[in-house]
């Protein structure tokens, strides 16, 4: 009859090969738990409770093994992850910054691609030289055209006397295609008032200083007096209601 020692030696001995770690072990631990609790002293008989032991160490053993290569692949996973991720979203910014540069040089469209308007309600200016107002517009294309416009009232006194109103870009005249300038004039003295309104306006895509890039442009509104000594005044006077503005529109040429 054989001994328990040997039934347990005889399941070692007989597990399959292809059995799986987890199946393997299920046995090894039934194995090892029948041998310790067996009747019979293990330091007595060793060989069966050093073969039980060592088929569930050895399991173990391929158990961290296996658990050490799952690890290792999946922060080879991970890694690889984030590279990719990072590579992603770098050629996603590329191609933005390749789409906005390719619409802001070739990609125009036709007509108004933007606008603004810059209001001041009952706004005045009491003086015949210097900056009525001033905006900062934020072009949005490089190869458009600005069209500007200052709508408010005028007014000028004195006999032959005059006002120019003149825009600037970043404090410079437009050259291309011309300068935006108008001349207010009163020929004659006499009584009454020579309130009106008026506008200035006129098309600009460069300054002495280059055609109007895309960005932040100020764009301003002066007065000057070239006929000297006359007695200029801009916006509202006396009473009533008065909107002056700047609109600032850009074109695709």
């Amino acid at each position: 009859m054989t001994t328990p020692h040997v039934q347990t030696l005889l399941v070692v001995t007989l597990v399959p090969v292809s059995m799986d770690l987890k199946e393997m072990g299920k046995l090894a631990k039934k194995s090892f738990a029948q041998s310790r609790t067996n009747s019979q002293d293990c330091a007595d008989k060793s060989s069966p409770c050093v073969n039980s032991s060592a088929l569930y160490l050895n399991w173990r053993r391929k158990l961290e093994d296996q658990q050490k290569r799952m690890d290792k692949t999946d922060e080879a996973i991970i890694s690889l992850s984030r590279v990719l991720q990072s590579r992603e979203a770098r050629d996603s910014q590329s191609r933005l910054v390749s789409t906005s540069k390719s619409q802001n040089l070739t990609e125009c469209g036709s007509g108004v691609t933007a606008w603004k308007s810059y209001p001041w309600v009952n706004w005045y200016y009491g003086r015949a030289r210097g900056q009525l107002k001033s905006v900062t517009y934020n072009k949005q294309r490089s190869n458009t055209i600005l069209k500007v416009e200052f709508h408010s009232q005028l007014y000028q006194d004195g006999s032959q006397k005059c006002s120019e109103y003149s825009f600037k870009f970043d404090g410079q005249e437009c050259s291309q295609p011309a300068p935006i300038v108008i001349s207010n004039a009163r020929h004659s003295g006499g009584g009454g008032s020579n309130f009106f309104p008026a506008e200035v306006s006129g098309f600009c895509n460069a300054t002495s200083r280059g055609p109007l890039q895309s960005g932040p442009l100020s764009i301003s509104v002066h007065i000057n007096d070239p006929c000297s000594g006359g007695d200029a005044y801009t916006g509202k006077y006396y009473t009533g209601r008065l909107t002056s503005y700047i609109l600032v529109e850009e074109y695709c040429p």
